[in-house]
Order: structure tokens, then sequence, then C-alpha cells
């Protein structure tokens, strides 16, 4: 065993990635740049907006905050925004009635303002949980996947013996081998149920 194989120490890996992924992290890192890159937003508009024109500002919106609130700036050019932001529509947007490219237009092109600024507040939204993704991501490629078999399998056992008492019988007698190809799935579904837990718990003070 080399010396930076002994230098790993499982306990620390498991909470490194428990601290990054503690929500209040995630919404500091990932959440609050983009808030304040949407809410610094300015553009003069003139209404009714025309398809033109819902094409040029939801390409700025997507520069302004790629280049401003990402982990890992971006500069597009206005036709690669473009292109990100029907990604992004396409991907994620629901209206009250439409979804999609075509149902964001529709919602933006009425008379006054609600629509667009609906349009670009669920822009913001689907950027976040691209980048959520990207950061979670991140985080186990940093810390997990250049991990031997060996040290994940001690990872796992660490992380089996710490949250026993909240485990199925089935779970608590399982060989940490079963899961050693699964610890990404394993540490995302507990933080998911840690969650909902403690959602549980604040709502019912």
């Amino acid at each position: 065993m080399t010396n930076f194989e002994r230098e790993i120490l499982p306990e620390k890996v498991l909470d490194t990635i428990m601290d990054l992924l503690n929500e209040e992290r995630i919404s500091s890192e990932v959440d609050e740049p983009i808030d304040y890159a949407t809410q610094g937003f300015r553009l003069e508009v003139t209404t009714p907006i025309s398809h033109a024109g819902f094409n040029r500002l939801v390409a700025a919106f997507v520069q302004n905050i790629y280049r401003q609130a990402l982990r890992l700036q971006r500069y597009l050019s206005e036709q690669e925004a473009f292109t990100e932001a029907v990604f992004l529509l396409e991907s994620y947007y629901e209206g009250g009635y439409t979804k999609g490219y075509d149902g964001a237009l529709l919602d933006a092109t009425g008379s006054n303002l609600e629509g667009l600024e609906l349009v670009l507040s669920r822009l913001a939204e689907s950027i976040k949980v691209a980048e959520r993704v990207k950061y979670v991501e991140w985080v186990f490629a940093d810390n997990v996947y250049h991990l031997d078999w060996k040290t994940r399998y001690r990872i796992i056992a660490v992380h089996l013996k710490r949250n026993e008492e909240f485990l199925s019988a089935d779970l608590h007698d399982s060989d940490p081998a079963r899961f050693v190809n699964h610890l990404h799935d394993l540490i995302m579904n507990h933080l998911s149920t840690d969650s909902l837990i403690r959602h549980i718990f604040s709502g019912e003070r």
C-alpha cells in the first residue's frame, strides 16, 4: 500500500462529501449567485414582445447568467446563448397551459411583462437544476470516482455504520460490497430521505 493510499481515510472522505452536498452549501454555491444575477438583469423591453425580441431577451438572459453566476463561467455568443436557452426551455419549461420553447414564447408575448417575467424566472430555475446536477457530479468526481474498490468499500461501511439505526434489517445486515458500484445512489438517496424528514418536521412546528 502506498503512502498516498494510507492517507485516504474513509471517514474524512465521507465527511467531505456530506459537507459539500449539504443543502445550504449547494444553495450558496449554485442557487444564490443565479438569483443575484437574475435580480440584476436589466434590458429595455417594449410590449407587445415580438418573436425576434423574445429570442434576443432569452439569449441575453442566459449570456448574463452564464457569465456572472456559474461556478465555471461560460462566455457565450448570442447564438450559443440562444441555443442554450432553447435547450433549457424545451427540457424544463412548463407554463400554466404550455410547455417548451413554444409555450414560453406564447406566455411571454402578451400585452404586459408578467408573462416574460414568469419565463425568465422559470429559465433561471432551469439553470439551477442543470447546475445542481453538475455540482453533484463534480463532488463525486473529485472525491470518489478516482478511488479504488477497497477504499469505496470502506466508505460504504462507514456510511452504513453511521446510519444503522435508520436502516431496514435487510440493509443493516448487508455486505457493503453490494453497494460499491452504487455509492453515488446510496448517498443521494440518503440525503433525499434526510431532506424529506427535515421538511416534514419543520412543517409541524
